[in-house]
């Protein structure tokens, strides 16, 4: 029951942080402003215990990257060397098809309950190469194990 309300608060935390994502301003330096909602899957599977895991996700939204406005559909892998249902840490890379063509992603993020922040790079592609932020809301779905979550993410 207890993960039930944990759940339910997650998902309260995902719905209000798309909704503050939507009235974020586009990043000063850049213009840059895109959000990607998504789902993922875990393998083995989050636990209290935690262990490596592997992860995938896939995801669409729009804004603007680089410069370039228009819709978005990301797929992206990577690994927890934490992976327990409160933290996460490690590595992804994937690609993005933009407006302009496919480009390449790829960083570091750290999980902090329903809070994960990343930072990496754009790698390829019609967009300049250069760094990102990105900040995203984790929800995860089911009990423990977790094997399969969704993701509102914020790119800057």
């Amino acid at each position: 029951m207890k993960f039930s309300a944990k759940v339910r608060l997650g998902f309260l935390a995902l719905v209000t942080a798309a909704s503050a994502f939507a009235v974020v301003p586009a990043n000063a330096d850049t213009g840059d402003a895109a959000t990607i909602t998504g789902t993922g899957t875990i393998s083995p599977g989050l636990t209290d215990a935690g262990g490596p895991q592997t992860f995938s996700f896939s995801g669409n939204g729009g804004g603007v990257v680089g410069g370039v406005a228009g819709q978005y559909s990301c797929s992206v892998n990577g690994n927890d060397t934490i992976g327990t249902t409160t933290q996460g840490a490690g590595a992804f890379s994937g690609t993005c098809s933009t407006p302009c063509g496919t480009i390449g992603v790829s960083g570091n993020y750290t999980r902090t309950g329903a809070a994960v922040s990343a930072s990496g790079s754009i790698t390829s592609g019609c967009i300049p190469t250069r760094p990102v932020t990105i900040t995203c809301v984790f929800a995860p779905s089911g009990t423990p194990p977790i094997v399969g979550f969704t993701l509102v993410c914020h790119i800057r």
